[in-house]
């Protein structure tokens, strides 16, 4: 047997859900097909990748390197598929609207607004995940309207012509076990965290590991980092078990046993901007767009209650 994408897949998903029956589920196949495939792709790795637990399976050491070396393969893969869609819709004669913006949940929520406004028009959707991606779309001009995060260690440069306007700002919140000696604080100290371990995902899918290692340089220490690259759900994982703490954008992740606690002071905050072209048939709609991405996400905030309490004692945020 040799190895394909559709065999990274299967690892990927197993990591992720930590359990075979679960990522059966989930791929929708039975736990027995799950199993056998596993097994053969062991096989021909030339090493076991799961070890059993008493909730369900592990990574082995193999399994570590394999997982991590295959979700960089599949996001490259991930951005190979985008970026070819984006330039065949670059070729038809009419046009879709195309709509850009960073992972998370603001990004479906411009989409949907623009849908709802233009149902009669097609549209394309391409996630950014870094800067640098983001910064070359709006230098071309190949784009209608986008959703773009400031932070001020990673700027994005917005060029003249293009309209702006701030739709949210948000701040990162500290990712802790449930059981940390720190969970039962309403607020964190990011200088009370200098010993602590981190993981710190991929840069490409969370935009904050720079932003964070700046901030723990300007309180005195460097983060001890013992987990590079994980993905935000395998991070997230990766603090309920207790392994390490980590920042995140509280509206972008829920997971049961972890807790998210603001920083003093909120070092690490971004603002998602809104940006269109003037010639862009969104453009005579931008107030409306605005108006319901914002809605959305305060509705989102809402359903996350320490960010809602958190929202709420900062009415100028």
């Amino acid at each position: 047997m040799q190895v394909e994408l559709r065999h990274l897949q299967v690892i990927r998903s197993v990591a992720d859900a930590g359990s075979i029956s679960r990522a059966a589920t989930q791929l929708r196949i039975a736990q027995s097909g799950l199993t056998a495939q596993v097994q053969r792709i062991e096989q021909e790795l030339g090493g076991a990748l799961f070890r059993r637990t008493t909730s369900g399976v592990a990574l082995t050491e193999l399994g570590e390197h394999v997982v991590a070396r295959a979700r960089d393969v599949l996001a490259q893969f991930d951005d190979l598929v985008e970026s070819a869609k984006v330039l065949a819709v670059r070729d038809e004669p009419a046009a879709a609207i195309q709509v850009i913006g960073p992972l998370g949940p603001i990004t479906p929520m411009l989409a949907g607004a623009v849908r709802e406004l233009l149902p009669d028009r097609e549209q394309v959707t391409q996630i950014t995940h870094t800067p640098e991606t983001i910064n070359e779309i709006l230098e071309a001009s190949e784009f209608d309207v986008a959703v773009c995060g400031q932070q001020p260690s990673v700027p994005i440069h917005v060029p003249p012509g293009l309209h702006t306007r701030n739709l949210v700002n948000e701040t990162a919140y500290i990712g802790l076990s449930a059981s940390h000696r720190l969970a039962d604080r309403m607020a964190l100290r990011l200088a009370d965290l200098a010993d602590e371990d981190w993981v710190l995902p991929n840069e490409k899918l969370s935009g904050l590991t720079t932003a964070l290692r700046l901030a723990c340089e300007e309180a005195g220490f460097t983060p001890r980092c013992r987990h590079r690259g994980a993905d935000m759900a395998t991070a997230a994982m990766m603090v309920r078990c207790g392994h390490a703490i980590a920042a995140f954008y509280p509206s972008a992740v829920t997971v049961p046993g972890m807790v998210l606690r603001p920083l003093v002071g909120n070092p690490l905050q971004r603002t998602m901007q809104l940006v269109w072209r003037p010639s862009s048939a969104v453009a005579p709609l931008a107030d409306l767009v605005h108006a319901k991405v914002v809605k959305r996400y305060q509705t989102l905030v809402h359903d996350h209650p320490v960010y809602a309490a958190w929202w709420e004692s900062h009415p100028s945020w």
